[in-house]
């Protein structure tokens, strides 16, 4: 049995300024307390792993939202200005 180290994806409150949950929620999946909204998602250790989850878990907010918007719009301050409240 694998053990599940990180929150589960509901533990998610997705209200707030985009771009502070978009900070939240890829902070959470790196493990980091904090993420720069002027930090690249990659450079911060992300995986394409990281990316799926991060991007299923922004969905509930933003259906729209797709794996390539994350390569195209690769910090939290680009992301969020793309997807503002959509």
């Amino acid at each position: 049995m694998t053990e599940r180290t990180s929150a589960p994806e509901n533990d998610f409150a997705l209200e707030g300024a985009p771009g502070d949950v978009i900070a939240a929620v890829w902070a959470e999946a790196l493990g980091l307390e904090l993420v720069d909204p002027d930090a690249g998602f990659f450079d911060l250790g992300a995986t394409s792993a990281t990316v799926v989850r991060v991007v299923h878990i922004l969905r509930r907010r933003w259906p729209r939202l797709k794996i390539v918007h994350v390569f195209s719009h690769p910090t939290p301050a680009q992301l969020a200005a793309f997807l503002g409240d959509a």
